[in-house]
Order: C-alpha cells, then sequence, then structure tokens
C-alpha cells in the first residue's frame, strides 16, 4: 500500500535531526539549507523520472517543479525538528506523493543492498542523496529522519552516507546535437578524437574511421556535430560526444575592407565638395533657433 493510501488526508512532512550541532533544539543554517535544497532537488530529479522527462541538462519543466514544491511551515525544538508540507492542492495523479514513495522506497533499499539502483534513482538522485548525506558526522548531524505522524518513512544516517558513496557513478547518454567550431584533431587510429568550441564551452568528440575524412574536411569550420553525448554524473555537462554526423556549416568568410568597397561601388573622397548633400529645408530658421538659444533671446 502505498504512502498516499495510508495518509490521505496528511500532507505534512517531518524532518528530525539529531547529533551534537542540534543541542538546544538549534541547527546551522548550512544544514537547513542542505536538507531543504537536497530534498526539493531530490524530489524534483525522481518526479522527471516518473513523468517520462529526459533529465536533460537546463531548466526543468516548470509543471513538474510545481508539483513536487514544498513549503516550510515550522520549526520544533527537541533535537531540530522541521515541518514541511505540500505547497498547492493535492493533484489528480498526485506527482509529489509519488514522488516521496519512490524517495522512501529507494532511500530504504539502498540501506538494505546498495549495489542495486533503486528504481527512478537515476546518477542525479544517486548524487542529490550524497549530497544530503554529506553533513552526517559524528561532530555534526549524525541521523536524520522523515517522519509522516509517528511513522519513520527513511532516515539519513552514516550507513546511508557509505552506501551512496559505494555506488559507482555512472554517465548518462542522450543524443546531443551542437554547433560550433571544428578544432583540434587527433587522426591517429588510436586517437580519432577532436573538439567543438561552442558558445558554451568545448565538446570533446570522438569518432569511427569513415568519418575521418569528413571531420578532417571541416577542420576549423564552423559545424552541426549530431550523435550520443555522454555527460558527466551531474546530469549538465557532456564528457565525450560519440559523433555518428558531421556537417560544415556555411559561415561568412574574412574579408578586405578593399574587397567589400568594391563590391558595394564605394569610392575614396578626393573633393571636400562631394561630401556637401542636398540642401536641407528651413535650415536658416535653425541656424536662427540656435543663435536665439545661445544668446538667451525669445
Amino acid at each position: 500500500m502505498s504512502r498516499t493510501e495510508n495518509h490521505p488526508d496528511d500532507t505534512d512532512l517531518i524532518i528530525r535531526a539529531t547529533g551534537p550541532a542540534t543541542e538546544g533544539g538549534r541547527l546551522p543554517l548550512s544544514e537547513l539549507a542542505r536538507l531543504a535544497g537536497g530534498l526539493q532537488a531530490s524530489l524534483e530529479r525522481i518526479a522527471l523520472s516518473i513523468s517520462g522527462n529526459t533529465n536533460r541538462p537546463g531548466r526543468r519543466p516548470r509543471e513538474i517543479v510545481d508539483a513536487v514544491r514544498l513549503d516550510f511551515v515550522g520549526f520544533r525544538q527537541g533535537s531540530a525538528i522541521l515541518q514541511v508540507a505540500r505547497t498547492g492542492q493535492l493533484s489528480l495523479d498526485d506527482l509529489l506523493g509519488s514522488s516521496l514513495d519512490a524517495l522512501e522506497a529507494g532511500v530504504n533499499s539502498l540501506h538494505r543492498d546498495p549495489t542495486v539502483l533503486p528504481t527512478h534513482f537515476t546518477p542525479q538522485v544517486i548524487n542529490g542523496i550524497r549530497d544530503l548525506t554529506g553533513g552526517i558526522s559524528m561532530s555534526n548531524v549524525t541521523r536524520i529522519e522523515f517522519r509522516r505522524g509517528d511513522t519513520v518513512l527513511f532516515t539519513l544516517d552514516e550507513a546511508l552516507q557509505r552506501a551512496v558513496r559505494s555506488v559507482q557513478p555512472e554517465s548518462v547518454q542522450q543524443a546531443v546535437t551542437v554547433v560550433g567550431r571544428l578544432h583540434m584533431g587527433d587522426f591517429s587510429p588510436a586517437g580519432l578524437r577532436c573538439r567543438v568550441d561552442t558558445y558554451a564551452g568545448s565538446v570533446l568528440c570522438d569518432f569511427d574511421l569513415d568519418l575521418r575524412d569528413a571531420v578532417l574536411d571541416a577542420m576549423d569550420q564552423m559545424v552541426m556535430a549530431e550523435g550520443m553525448g555522454e555527460f558527466d554524473p551531474n546530469g549538465t555537462s557532456v564528457h565525450v560526444l560519440h559523433l555518428a554526423r558531421l556537417e560544415a556549416l556555411d559561415s561568412a568568410r574574412p574579408r578586405s575592407l578593399d574587397d567589400l568597397a568594391r563590391e558595394q561601388g564605394i569610392r575614396p573622397v578626393t573633393v571636400a565638395g562631394e561630401l556637401s548633400g542636398p540642401p536641407i529645408e528651413d535650415f536658416d530658421e535653425f541656424l536662427a533657433a540656435v543663435r536665439s538659444t545661445r544668446t538667451g533671446d525669445e
């Protein structure tokens, strides 16, 4: 039975932190920011996976972000107890509830066996859980419980910290198209690499032998490169692009000023009179107005 079926009317989530840093019912702002930001980011990433959206770099869809948004609504002493609640009303598909269920099941699964990645726990989610547990230590916060009512949904502790650190980072692959200038080719049989410099940075590429001539011909030109991009675990930067297609783009070639002048029929001015244009209407009245302003006359 899902969490929403067990607690259909209970929408608040209680976060209870314990450890030396919480003595006197206090909590460092750095830990509060880590908990709030990490929990929200993890829910958004899981919601993207549940809804079938690709974890592509860039801004997340607004409807996904809004569906799983939580608000901080209270702080209670007794260790450090934070209370959060959903921002809006219960949606028809309850994406927030489903994301919380997946987060609960995944964290508990990692506690049992960190060698098996839970459902919807993409590399980005694993990185988020790793950040969430980053502040756990014997001298800071030793345990963080996520509760609903009297039920502990899941716990962040040193055991989970070790579990997520043992998970080997995996790259994310998806179809990518980049546009930029092709530079730095390595055409040795063991290399076959190049670099495309874009407005956002450089993208390293590798390619098969059948693309060697196309890459060589397009060197130092603007190109459109397509293939499977292998993203870093953070999901925001391309580690390497495996080229499948390369197209050289037409771009402006540098032209001298003399060439441009001849093309547009422009010639040097040799007589000062050539600078004069057609007569300006009411020019005398304009000069009179200027003189009047300078002398203060009406």
